[in-house]
């Protein structure tokens, strides 16, 4: 190759390089010219949707562009994962999930469509919860705490019911390793969704469930439901009144739910950025952290970086538990 087709690939090199580095930025300002689809990988009226539709309608006016919610549930969202992971790489597609969503599905799945590490890049942790140790009053009248409900499972082993979202799900998860811990079992009856699940604890269908706090304190401030235990670390500031688990007599237990958005790992770096300036902006809106904590959970808005951290910390801590406890999906 002569020496001035070697300066003339390099100088349009040079060229191509410049145009790009330009284009960047300004691809991040026309960001967006069209709604945002934010997915919800679980049925409407649970936590998720919840936590999804009072951020969608903030960061849509941050963004100058409608985020409309869009529910596709099943099999612990998986499902609703996979269509967030197979969509277009271009900022248009969001998802909201949480640590069963990014975390128990990597261990109880052997294929879940999808892969967290590989296909999501995270925008913001909404909050952190956990979930409450919930029974019918009326049909377990005598089960005041953790240590009546374990007592009344050793009575009957194997014949109290409970509910969860799903398998896989935080609700299955915190259940499956607290009777693991009580050494009691439990007949598991899964449900698409938090809500139905606490809808039916609250018909008298099921003996008891860890629920979430979005979907269980209204019950629990109108006597439908008993709250004994929540398992966190800590008591929640949304139902102080509640003791730990830890406090319970299992003083290690505790397992915490946080909900996290997140895009395509594909999402070209400037679009990238937009959005998490815009989440950003979100989560530490007043309102925003207002309605959250309404909901009886800890706003926590964890934004970039340190909410990447926090989902691949999690990835390397909780996979291996629950894989060793034996949890698969069905």
């Amino acid at each position: 190759m002569s020496a001035p087709t070697r300066r003339a690939l390099l100088t349009q090199g040079a060229a191509t390089l410049a145009a790009a580095t330009l284009a960047a930025p300004a691809l991040a300002q026309g960001f967006p010219t069209r709604p945002l689809r934010l997915i919800v990988p679980f049925a409407p009226g649970g936590g998720t949707d919840t936590t999804a539709r009072i951020v969608a309608q903030t960061l849509g006016e941050r963004l100058g562009q409608s985020v409309v919610v869009e529910n596709r549930p099943g099999a612990g969202g998986a499902i609703g994962m996979a269509a967030a992971a197979q969509a277009a790489a271009d900022g248009y597609t969001l998802v909201m999930g949480h640590v069963a969503t990014h975390v128990v599905n990597m261990a109880v799945h052997q294929n879940p469509g999808y892969d967290t590490a590989r296909d999501f890049v995270s925008l913001g942790i909404t909050s952190t919860a956990a979930n409450i140790l919930v029974v019918n009053p009326q049909r377990r009248a005598g089960i005041m705490t953790a240590r009546d409900l374990v007592e009344a499972a050793r009575a009957k082993p194997g014949e109290l019911s409970f509910g969860s979202a799903g398998v896989g799900s935080p609700a299955h998860i915190t259940t499956a390793l607290f009777l693991r811990e009580a050494e009691v079992e439990a007949v598991h009856v899964p449900y698409r969704g938090g809500a139905p699940a606490t809808t039916d604890l609250v018909a008298g269908n099921l003996d008891f469930m860890f629920s979430g706090a979005s979907d269980c304190i209204p019950h629990i401030r109108s006597g439908r439901l008993r709250g004994i235990a929540a398992a966190s670390a800590r008591r929640l500031s949304g139902a102080p009144e509640i003791p730990t688990i830890a406090e319970s007599g299992w003083p290690e237990f505790s397992f915490e739910i946080w909900h996290v958005l997140s895009a395509h790992a594909g999402t070209p770096p400037a679009v990238l950025e937009r959005l998490r300036s815009a989440t950003a902006a979100t989560l530490n809106d007043a309102t925003v952290i207002e309605r959250i904590g309404a909901m009886g959970v800890d706003a926590t808005p964890t934004i970039g970086d340190a909410a990447e951290a926090r989902v691949r910390q999690e990835l390397g801590r909780w996979v291996p538990l629950i894989r060793a406890a034996g949890i698969t999906a069905q």
